[in-house]
C-alpha cells in the first residue's frame, strides 16, 4: 500500500468547484491527516478503472453524513434548484414497486416509482421522510446528487478524496475533467436496478449493509456495442439484465467501512438489506474517458445514418478526429451534462442529412 506521505491531498480552502478549477501543474500539498481511503494493494493501483476492488475508508461516523446533516443538505440542494444556484445537483426520490418480482426489480427502471414531493408542502414532506429514515424504518429511498455543487464540505471531502486516488492511480490532477458527490439513502431492502455509468466510480458505504453486483464491462455479451453507445449517448437505462449473463457477476457485500470501485462502464446493480443505507458515490472523468465517450457519440450519429463504424480505437486517427471534433464543439467541461452538449449540437447539424438519408432507404425499400 502507498505511504501516507505519497498522499497528496488538495487544501480545503482552494473552493474548488470540479477538477477543472485546478490550476494547471499546481502542485498538491501533502497533509498530515490520515487518507479517507486506504486498503490499496500493487494490484489495485493497477486496475483502477479496468476491473472492481475493494477498498477501506473512514467515512462511516463521520459527522456530514449523519441524518440531521443529510436532511439540512437535501432542504439546501431543494432551495438551490429553486434558485437554479446550480445545474446538476438535485434530488431524486423513489420506491420500488412492491408487485413485481426480485428479478423484475432489478433487471429495469421501471421497477422504480419516482416520488415527486410537492413545492407547496416540500419542508413537511422532507422532514416526514427523514423521520422515516431515523426509526429505520420507510419504502422510500433519496439520491442527493453532485451535492459538492451547493456544499463547501462536501465540495472539501470530494476535492481530498479526488486527490488521493489520482495520486495512487497515476492519474495528473489536470487529466480529470469532471467529478461529483452524490449522498444515496436507501430504505430496507431497496435495489437499486441493473445499469451502468459513463465514469470512474468509488461506492463508499457508511451506513448498513449491501450487495453490490458488478459485471465485465470488456464481455462483449455482458455489455454489446449498441448498448455502450446509448450510453454514451445520455441513456443510463440502455443496459438491459438478461438471462443470458446469469452467473457472469461478483458480488461484493459492502458494509461501513468498505467502498467498492466501478470502473467505467462496469453494469452493476445493489440489493440493500433489511436496514437502511447510508452510502456516498463519488465518480470521476478523464480526458481519455470523455474522449472515448465523444468517440462513442460520433459513431452512434454515424450509424443512425447508416454507416457501420467499428468500436473505437483512440490510437487510430480517425477515432481521434471524431473525440476532438465533439469535444470542440461541447465546449467547456463545466457541467455533468456538457459531455452530451457536443453530441446534442451535431445531431441537430446534421439532422436535415439525416432525414433526406432515411428517405432514401424507406423509397429503396
Amino acid at each position: 500500500m502507498m505511504s501516507q506521505a505519497k498522499l497528496y491531498c488538495l487544501a480545503t480552502d482552494m473552493n474548488l468547484h470540479s477538477s477543472s478549477d485546478i490550476p494547471h501543474g499546481a502542485v498538491l500539498n501533502t497533509i498530515a491527516t490520515p487518507p479517507v481511503i486506504s486498503g490499496w494493494t500493487p494490484g489495485d493501483e493497477a486496475n483502477f478503472g479496468r476491473k472492481p476492488f475493494f477498498l477501506s475508508h473512514t467515512l462511516a461516523g463521520h459527522p456530514l453524513f449523519q441524518l440531521d446533516r443529510l436532511h439540512q443538505l437535501a432542504q439546501d440542494i431543494h432551495a438551490a434548484t429553486l434558485d437554479r444556484l446550480s445545474c446538476d445537483c438535485c434530488l431524486r426520490i423513489w420506491r420500488d414497486r412492491p408487485d413485481l418480482s426480485g428479478t423484475e426489480r432489478m433487471s429495469s427502471w421501471r421497477s422504480k416509482i419516482q416520488v415527486e414531493l410537492a413545492r407547496e408542502d416540500f419542508t413537511d414532506a422532507l422532514a416526514a421522510l427523514f423521520a422515516d429514515f431515523r426509526a429505520g424504518r420507510g419504502s422510500m429511498s433519496i439520491m442527493l446528487c453532485l451535492a459538492d455543487q451547493i456544499d463547501p464540505d462536501f465540495r472539501a471531502l470530494l476535492a481530498r478524496e479526488r486527490s488521493e486516488i489520482a495520486a495512487i492511480a497515476g492519474v495528473a490532477a489536470p487529466d480529470i475533467t469532471f467529478s461529483g458527490l452524490t449522498v444515496i439513502i436507501s430504505a430496507p431492502e431497496a435495489v437499486t436496478p441493473y445499469h451502468n455509468d459513463l465514469e470512474q466510480n468509488v461506492l463508499f458505504q457508511i451506513q448498513g449493509c449491501k450487495d453490490v453486483y458488478l459485471y465485465s464491462q470488456d464481455d462483449p455479451v455482458v455489455l454489446p456495442q449498441d448498448v455502450i453507445e446509448a450510453v454514451a449517448a445520455g441513456d443510463g437505462a440502455a443496459a438491459r439484465y438478461r438471462a443470458e449473463i446469469s452467473n457472469r457477476e461478483a458480488c461484493y457485500r459492502l458494509e461501513p467501512g468498505l467502498a467498492v470501485h466501478h470502473p467505467l462502464l462496469a453494469p452493476h446493480w445493489v440489493k440493500n438489506d433489511r436496514n437502511l443505507s447510508v452510502s456516498a458515490s463519488m465518480f470521476l472523468n478523464t480526458r481519455a474517458s470523455d474522449e472515448l465517450a465523444h468517440a462513442h457519440q460520433a459513431n452512434r450519429i454515424l450509424r443512425q445514418m447508416g454507416v457501420h463504424p467499428p468500436p473505437p480505437d483512440l490510437s487510430q486517427p480517425a477515432d481521434r478526429l471524431k473525440a476532438l471534433m465533439l469535444r470542440k464543439m461541447s465546449g467547456p467541461r463545466d457541467s455533468y451534462s456538457s459531455l452530451y452538449r457536443g453530441m446534442e449540437r451535431l445531431k441537430d447539424a446534421t439532422a436535415p442529412l439525416r432525414r433526406a438519408l432515411d428517405a432514401i432507404r424507406r423509397r429503396a425499400a
